[in-house]
């Protein structure tokens, strides 16, 4: 085994990964970003609503989710699996994919739960950045609706 495939393991090791986009280019590239990284189990949602019956599943343990998408949008996403309306692991890390990098989204997206917040256009680096900050806030209980957006990492902070 070489260092990038062993890099590449460590990164992606035992997760399941939901990713929820109303593009399909971008769940593609998500796609072959998160299999370069040696994650294999990755289901794709087109909507939120989709990806509530596959999180009822309770088989995946992190979600990346768009912010804006129809008819129901990312952050009221985070906000149900915050809930515990969608499946057993109210507590899975959720990166927030988004267009919008305004710090006031962010803070918004850390008070519904948002573990990091990915700005658009994300590169490999930056999705490496962001699961690796995953690792960090995983050990750490999620607070939705917290005052402060302390607990939530941009991929350029981590």
């Amino acid at each position: 085994m070489n260092a990038k495939t062993e890099t590449n393991q460590a990164v992606g090791g035992g997760l399941s990964v939901l990713v929820v986009d109303d593009s399909a280019a971008l769940r593609g590239a998500l796609r072959a970003v998160l299999s370069s990284l040696g994650i294999s189990r990755i289901a794709e949602a087109a909507d939120a609503l989709q990806a509530i019956e596959i999180l009822r599943s309770g088989e995946i343990t992190l979600t990346i989710t768009d912010w804006k998408m129809e008819p129901m949008d990312g952050l009221t996403l985070i906000k149900a699996i915050r809930q515990g309306a969608v499946g057993p692991n109210a507590d899975m890390p959720v990166i927030m994919l988004t267009a919008y990098s305004d710090p006031r989204y962010q803070a918004e997206a850390a008070r519904a739960g948002a573990s990091v917040f990915l700005p658009k256009p994300f590169t490999a680096a930056t999705l490496v950045e962001a699961l690796e900050a995953v690792k960090t806030v995983r050990s750490q209980p999620i607070r939705p609706n917290a005052e402060t957006i302390d607990g939530t990492v941009t991929a350029a902070q981590a």
